[in-house]
């Protein structure tokens, strides 16, 4: 049984605290973009339901990170989080292929800068996702939180 939180989890915790930062302003550009485009802003109907959800991402990151980094070690939020990123990484993976294969990054002979902008922001998230759900998935992790 581990006592010591590992490093990776205190890092993990920091990159999710992050993250909810990144994620509400994500959800604010997709309000202040809809209130531009269709007057009174986004309704929340299960057609909108999808630029709502960096909202529901952001206070999930936000209270898990704090959760972990105040040392709790519930095998519940072990789990929390492995949901949270694979349901981040279903969400980004659409968001990745419409930047790569519709804006013409990998057909156009001279791409623009915004493409290439477009295609990194899209990829921090999967990445990201990625990266924490295989460290999670380790036994170091899998202890701290008490997972057989």
């Amino acid at each position: 049984m581990i006592v010591t939180r590992p490093l990776g989890v205190t890092t993990v915790a920091a990159l999710t605290l992050l993250s909810a930062f990144a994620l509400g302003f994500l959800f604010f550009a997709f309000y202040v973009v809809s209130a531009v485009g269709m007057g009174s802003g986004l309704p929340l109907t299960l057609d909108t339901l999808w630029y709502y959800l960096p909202l529901f991402f952001a206070f999930f990151a936000f209270a898990s990170s704090l959760a972990i980094l105040f040392r709790a070690t519930s095998k519940y939020l072990w789990y929390f989080s492995i949901v949270y990123w694979v349901a981040l990484l279903i969400y980004f993976i659409p968001f990745a292929y419409m930047w790569s294969s519709n804006s013409g990054l990998f057909s156009d002979p001279y791409p623009q800068m915004w493409q290439y902008e477009a295609f990194v922001v899209t990829l921090f998230p999967l990445i990201y996702a990625v990266g924490c759900l295989v460290y999670f998935l380790t036994k170091g992790p899998r202890e701290y939180f008490h997972v057989k």
